[in-house]
């Protein structure tokens, strides 16, 4: 039995643009640097987040196995000012994610070119990809200040719990996330 191909399942190939074939083996500068820049300014600070994130995680673990009655053993307060410099610095990560957000909006004002910057994502792309990460992250710093606001105050077990998976699995990250992270640092061929 003999099938033939089915037309409505070829591939076209990825047109790359003028500007893209250009920069390519050369050493970039204006936009394309700057969004190029401004992309792995983003993956270093998710590195950093995810670094503080088992930092935090560790303390909340030590907090609640301190946390057994309604008292406040003096043992609890260094972790408990540890970690609230492990959410003050994933603050200044979500604050750092608002500006290269600012700043790729700008680039987007600014590049009034219908090329795109690389292979294939318009300028527009960037912007919404950084947006993205920004408010995701910016919501996740919300949840975890959330639960340092309330982790040293209850001993129930099933609080304990709480605070530890919400911390851990960090819901406000979307699952997409990692893929449009990684979408950006091949576009601006970081990877």
């Amino acid at each position: 039995m003999t099938t033939t191909p089915n037309k409505s399942l070829q591939f076209s190939p990825v047109a790359i643009s003028p500007r893209a074939k250009t920069v390519q083996g050369k050493n970039l500068t204006g936009n394309p640097r700057i969004v190029r820049d401004l992309t792995a300014a983003i993956h270093s600070n998710i590195q950093q987040w995810n670094t503080l994130h088992l930092n935090g995680l560790s303390l909340l673990k030590t907090i609640t196995s301190l946390k057994t009655d309604n008292s406040y053993p003096e043992k609890l307060k260094q972790p408990c000012e540890n970690l609230t410099q492990v959410c003050n610095k994933l603050d200044n990560i979500v604050e750092a994610f608002g500006q290269i957000v600012n700043q790729m909006k700008s680039i987007s004002k600014l590049h009034k070119s219908s090329d795109h910057l690389f292979s294939t994502w318009p300028v527009d792309k960037f912007v919404a990809t950084a947006h993205m990460i920004y408010e995701s992250y910016k919501k996740e710093a919300e949840v975890k200040q959330i639960i340092l606001e309330n982790v040293a105050h209850d001993h129930r077990d099933a609080m304990k719990m709480l605070n530890l998976a919400a911390w851990v699995h960090q819901t406000q990250l979307p699952d997409n996330l990692n893929i449009n992270l990684e979408s950006m640092l091949v576009e601006t061929k970081l990877r």
